[in-house]
């Protein structure tokens, strides 16, 4: 298991920092918070992603 960073998360989705941290706040975002960081495990990042494919995810 390896868990991503904001800034790890936010190169790979290629958005924004604020966007990026509206995801990880998100519920349907499968984010961890560990004490004040977020962070998101890489393979549940991949599902998200796929998941989402072809879909519109507002928040």
């Amino acid at each position: 298991m390896k868990l991503l960073t904001v800034r790890e998360t936010q190169a790979v989705l290629r958005i924004g920092r604020d966007k990026t941290y509206a995801l990880m706040k998100s519920k349907a975002f499968p984010s961890i918070k560990i004490g004040g960081r977020y962070f998101v495990d890489e393979d549940a990042l991949q599902e998200w992603v796929q998941k989402y494919s072809y879909r519109e995810f507002v928040f």
